[in-house]
C-alpha cells in the first residue's frame, strides 16, 4: 500500500524514527500504523508487531500475504508482561522497527522497556495512555496525528479529513494518507 504525503508517494526508512502515531478510535490511525509496518517490511526492513488485539495481527498478516518471513515477528500474546519477556529473546532488536500498537492498554513498564529503542513506533490514543505524559515530552523525529491529543501542544493544526492525518517531521509536513 502506498503512503502519500500531500498526495505524493513517500518511502519511510530508519531515519524517520522514533515515531509517534496518535489517533482516537475509528480515526484511521490503527490501519495506517499496520500499513506503515507492512510498507517498511516490503522495503527490506526487519519489523516486530505488538498489539493488544488479534484483529490487528490478522490484518498485518493479510496485508503481507505470502511474503511473511523471519524479518517479520508478530508477538502473539497481547499481554504486556509476555511482550516484555519476548523482547529480551529478540537478538537483533536494535535492528528491528517495533510497532507498539494500542498504547492506551499498557502501563509505564512498557514505555520504560521501549523508551530507548531508536526504531520504535508508539501508536494509539495518547490521552488515554498511562504514560501519555512521558510520550508528550519524548523527542520523536516523526509525529503523525489522526486526531489531536490534549496532552500535546501542536502548532499549525489543520482540519483532519476522515482517515487522513497530519505529519510533522524533520523531512515532511502535511497531510498523510494511504
Amino acid at each position: 500500500m502506498k503512503i502519500l504525503i500531500n498526495d505524493k508517494e513517500v518511502i519511510f526508512n530508519k531515519e524517520d524514527f522514533p515515531m509517534l502515531i496518535n489517533g482516537a478510535g475509528k480515526s484511521g490511525a490503527s490501519f495506517f500504523s499496520l500499513s506503515l509496518l507492512v510498507n517498511l517490511f516490503e522495503n527490506g526492513e526487519k519489523v516486530l508487531l505488538f498489539s493488544a488485539f488479534d484483529p490487528a495481527k490478522e490484518e498485518f498478516r493479510k496485508q503481507l500475504g505470502g511474503s511473511i518471513n523471519e524479518n517479520a515477528i508478530v508477538i502473539e500474546s497481547g499481554d504486556e508482561e509476555n511482550f516484555i519477556n519476548e523482547l529480551d529473546k529478540v537478538s537483533d532488536l536494535p535492528e528491528r522497527i517495533v510497532l507498539c500498537k494500542n498504547i492506551e492498554h499498557y502501563s509505564p513498564n512498557l514505555f520504560n522497556k521501549l523508551k530507548d529503542q531508536e526504531l520504535i513506533i508508539f501508536s494509539g490514543d495518547i490521552d488515554k495512555c498511562e504514560f501519555g505524559g512521558k510520550l508528550a515530552i519524548k523527542d520523536f523525529k516523526t509525529k503523525i496525528f489522526f486526531s489531536y491529543p490534549e496532552k500535546l501542544k501542536i502548532e499549525n493544526k489543520i482540519e483532519l479529513p476522515k482517515y487522513k492525518g497530519l505529519i510533522i517531521s524533520q523531512k515532511d509536513n502535511g497531510v498523510i494518507s494511504l
